[in-house]
């Protein structure tokens, strides 16, 4: 999911946190009892089935939206332009390119423009983490090895 710009109304972020909290509490018996979530539309009395599967997308969509964000939802592999790519990561798009260019995320060519799969991206994205993590903790034990922390 990504963040877009669009300002989400007040009763809109309330009906969120509500809908939100009332999704967790009966998701969680579908989900312990391994059954999809059914839902019943009052005003016509339609009947919809959601899967367990998309349950923790829909708490994060209720989530992002009770908190203000509206999200757009990207499947694993939609291809992105270099711009849409840096956007994702919060960076510039000459820097995604770089990084495209050094093989650190693969891409692929459509005529002149480079597009990158969004599940390459997040496994970039993943990697960084993981590095920044990693390098945190050693400074952490610096710090205490010095008596600074």
């Amino acid at each position: 999911m990504k963040q877009k710009d669009k300002t989400i109304s007040a009763d809109d972020r309330t009906l969120a946190r509500h809908s939100l909290k009332v999704l967790r509490r009966i998701a969680k018996v579908h989900k312990e009892q391994s059954k999809p979530l059914e839902l019943k539309v009052t005003d016509d009395g339609s009947e919809l089935q959601i899967p367990l599967s998309a349950i923790d997308d829909l708490e994060k969509l209720l989530k992002n939206l009770s908190q203000g964000n509206s999200i757009e939802v990207l499947s694993e592999d939609q291809m992105l332009t270099s711009q849409e790519a840096a956007d994702y990561l919060n960076v510039s798009r000459p820097f995604v390119v770089k990084l495209m260019e050094s093989g650190k995320i693969p891409f692929s060519k459509v005529g002149r423009h480079r597009r990158v799969r969004f599940s390459d991206l997040k496994k970039y994205e993943a990697q960084q983490q993981k590095i920044a993590d990693q390098k945190l903790k050693e400074l952490t034990q610096q710090a205490q090895d010095l008596n600074l922390y």
